[in-house]
């Protein structure tokens, strides 16, 4: 009979030790889950808003991006003409805006209804701040647990038009 108490105790232990690690491994797959979709929304979202500013198309009396000091909303000016010339250069031109509204990052063109560019992700705070020709932002984003946050940096360059 106690030979039986004993292997029980130690069964009890084993399992014991066997069900932490358990539930340790499984609490850092649900961490690193979490952050590999918060990095590809947000990854998606710098893609989508780069490819936009590339497009993005002015001068000195019309910048591309006008001038956003270090806040929630980015507008960008894009020509639709293809291909670009002198003559079309400021015809067709329509506004992409990107701006951060309660806990979404939304898109829009041209005043149309926006839409969330990053559904997934809970966003908690976007910065678009223009330094000379350059955009530098940033966005930060959680998944499910508000203590996860991840801030995602990026920085593009609209284009320069020249006509000779």
């Amino acid at each position: 009979m106690m030979e039986l108490l004993v292997a029980t105790l130690l069964l009890g232990v084993i399992f014991l030790g066997v069900s932490s690690v358990y539930l340790a491994a499984r609490r850092l797959y649900v961490t690193a889950s979490e952050k590999v979709i918060i990095g590809y929304e947000l990854q998606y979202a710098s893609q989508h808003i780069h490819k936009y500013v590339m497009r993005g198309i002015g001068d000195i009396n019309s910048p591309a991006i006008p001038d956003p000091a270090g806040g929630d909303t980015l507008t960008i000016r894009i020509s639709e003409n293809d291909p670009l010339t002198a003559a079309n250069y400021n015809t067709n031109v329509k506004i992409y805006r990107y701006r951060k509204n309660g806990n979404a990052l939304e898109f829009d063109i041209d005043g149309a209804a926006p839409e969330s560019l990053i559904p997934k992700v809970t966003v908690t705070e976007v910065n678009f701040t223009k330094s000379g020709n350059a955009l530098t932002s940033y966005i930060k984003a959680y998944y499910n647990d508000p203590n996860h946050v991840l801030t995602f940096y990026f920085s593009c360059y609209p284009r320069l038009a020249s006509f000779n």
